[in-house]
């Protein structure tokens, strides 16, 4: 315990400077403790000359009293009470004197010659002048002699009295002296006491803090080969060597700086390079453009860009478990053609697509047959990378070399990421076929539904015409013929019309032209074919509507107003939109109308309504229809603001 104390005091500054506070604390409250002792006892020694002092004055007062007596009487009773009175004083002070008084303070010096003196003191008050002040005290008759020898028994008393309190001021004058001393001594001691404080804290703290500033001067001004004294083991020799090992550090940092800064501008600029050339693949690649377009641009810009001498692009047909090779750079004919289509995991590239992982071929090292085609064709090294998106592999490209090339790390994570970003590409291309194949499809289907509403309901009004006249004609019945030909005509004008309107509808173009001037053709070409006027309310303060929804509303539109046409009867419409926040769009007509829960059963359901919710839920919007027989219909569209595409 003790010594791991001292090692603590040795190598701590902090316990330093704390045990240094102590041990100077520990003697300033010595020495103050000291003197204030001897204040006390110099208090004390003042009070027992005071006291002894008085022990004179009191036996010269009863001496003055015996002494005033006359010869042949006794004391008279003011006297005796006098003398007893100075008695109980004086015999109180000799035993305060004897054994002190901490509350004044009293106390008499415990040396030898003075308490041997008190005790002969008290000895010849005891016994000489007590027995003779109880005999006087009694009555007993002054003679002659009487005064006189109280006197001289008075001048010994007070001799003796006299011989203790000069020896009490001379301890009294030796305690003064050592509390003077005492006082210089704790002045000296304060004042050395400060200079080795001062001393010791230079040597501890402020000259290790001036080399510390010093060194870090000289480092600043470039000196880099500065060092600093290592002295003891406390906090500041610990700091020095660790400024020691910073300027060891530095040292080294300056002493190569030039070749690390220029090992630092190689890899910057490489970086960059890859960075530019990931940026310009990147922008290629996600053009719109055929797939073998795709590949062939992301070959010719990769295949200089690492120094290559040709490469390929093979796609993974996961049907079959064969690649096939979609485009080729720089590979001579031969190779190609047995490039075209070969098995997943036959050869060491196909295996790589397999797997899905980066290889690297170096083919002289290799003298299987399976490379004899890439080493007759001049080629050292074949890079395999996996052209892949998050959940699957599409397949694989190579880069060929005609010498021994060595890959870094760098460059082997960016190759890699070129094919993640080719992968992406061709999967968008992918998907975007899918979409617009997808597209086609339901646009055909809503055109197949918007046939059989109109145009093969014509023709099977007009097959069914055309028996009933076949019947007629053979029994000859000209009145119904007569009647069937009207019917006929009128068929075909409406067949007709309808075809009109769908080759109108079909015309639409997906552009970016104004709402209220597409609306207003549409309206334009249904006044037209009808001769129905239209009151068109426009608001389009709102935001502009995605070229998807723009479309659908204006199909939407177009089938209410072919509905209109044919069925309603009506001899006016009224169209109104509202394009604010949320958009509105709502086609009222006052024609016949009819019953929305028989019309939209299942067995009787409508085809053109069925098309314009189709409509209304591909752009997430709510389609309402009211219609009341005979008071007309009221057929509205709300597209929420939640819902709406930014355009």
């Amino acid at each position: 315990m003790m010594a791991n104390i001292i090692d603590t005091v040795k190598t701590r500054l902090t316990a330093k400077i704390t045990t240094m506070l102590l041990v100077a604390l520990v003697f300033a409250l010595m020495a103050i403790g000291y003197t204030l002792w001897l204040s006390w006892q110099l208090e004390g020694a003042a009070a027992a000359i005071n006291d002894s002092g008085s022990l004179r004055m009191r036996a010269w007062k009863i001496a003055a009293i015996v002494n005033k007596t006359p010869a042949g009487q006794t004391l008279n009773s003011n006297d005796i009470q006098d003398i007893t009175q100075i008695r109980r004083a004086f015999e109180k002070t000799l035993a305060e004197l004897h054994s002190g008084d901490p509350q004044r303070p009293l106390f008499l010096p415990r040396q030898t010659a003075i308490q041997a003196h008190l005790i002969e003191l008290d000895q010849d008050w005891q016994q000489h002048f007590s027995p003779k002040l109880d005999l006087l005290l009694a009555g007993k008759i002054f003679e002659q002699g009487t005064s006189q020898d109280w006197q001289q028994q008075t001048t010994t008393l007070v001799n003796k009295i006299h011989i203790t309190v000069n020896l009490v001021e001379k301890e009294y004058a030796r305690q003064t002296f050592w509390l003077r001393s005492s006082q210089m001594m704790l002045i000296l001691l304060a004042l050395t006491g400060t200079l080795v404080i001062i001393i010791l804290l230079h040597l501890m703290i402020v000259r290790p803090v001036t080399n510390l500033y010093q060194g870090l001067q000289q480092m600043t001004a470039g000196d880099f080969t500065v060092r600093l004294p290592i002295e003891g083991h406390d906090e500041f020799s610990q700091l020095s060597v660790g400024f020691n090992a910073m300027a060891d550090e530095l040292q080294q940092l300056y002493a190569d700086l030039a070749q690390r800064v220029a090992e630092k501008t190689d890899s910057l600029e490489q970086k960059n390079r890859y960075l530019s050339v990931l940026y310009d693949i990147s922008q290629h690649i996600n053009r719109h453009q055929s797939l073998e377009e795709l590949c062939r641009n992301f070959l010719q810009r990769i295949v200089p860009e690492f120094g290559a001498s040709g490469g390929t692009v093979r796609l993974i047909d996961k049907s079959s478990d064969r690649v096939y090779l979609v485009v080729d750079e720089g590979i001579p004919p031969s190779l190609s053609q047995q490039m075209q289509c070969q098995t997943l995991g036959s050869c060491f590239c196909t295996t790589a697509a397999k797997l899905g992982k980066t290889a690297i071929n170096n083919l002289d090292t290799h003298f299987s047959p399976h490379f004899s085609h890439c080493l007759s064709a001049g080629f050292k090294v074949v890079l395999a990378i996996p052209i892949q998106t998050a959940d699957k592999n599409q397949g694989i490209f190579n880069l060929h070399f005609n010498d021994n090339r060595v890959f870094n790390p760098e460059e082997i994570i960016l190759i890699e990421t070129l094919g993640q970003q080719l992968g992406v590409a061709i999967a968008n291309q992918r998907l975007t076929s899918h979409e617009k194949e997808l597209a086609i499809i339901e646009e055909r289907n809503l055109v197949a539904q918007g046939l059989h509403d109109s145009i093969v309901q014509s023709l099977s009004f007009l097959n069914l015409q055309l028996q009933l006249l076949q019947n007629a004609v053979k029994q000859e019945n000209l009145a119904q013929i007569a009647a069937a030909i009207p019917l006929l005509k009128t068929g075909v004008q409406q067949g007709y019309e309808d075809l009109r309107e769908l080759m109108g509808n079909f015309r639409t173009r997906y552009d970016d032209s104004q709402l209220e001037a597409a609306i207003g053709a549409v309206i334009r070409r249904f006044t037209e074919q009808s001769h129905i006027p239209i009151t068109l309310t426009v608001d389009n303060s709102g935001q502009p509507l995605a070229n998807a929804e723009r479309l659908q509303i204006l199909f939407i539109l177009q089938e209410a107003l072919s509905n209109i046409r044919k069925h309603a009867q009506c001899s006016q419409v009224k169209v109104r939109v509202l394009n604010r926040a949320d958009f509105d769009l709502s086609i009222e007509d006052n024609g016949v109308g009819f019953i929305p829960n028989e019309v939209c059963s299942t067995a009787q359901k409508h085809i053109g309504l069925s098309i314009m919710q189709e409509r209304a839920s591909r752009i997430n919007a709510q389609f309402e229809l009211n219609s009341v027989l005979n008071q007309g219909t009221i057929i509205k569209l709300h597209l929420a603001q939640e819902q709406r595409q930014k355009a």
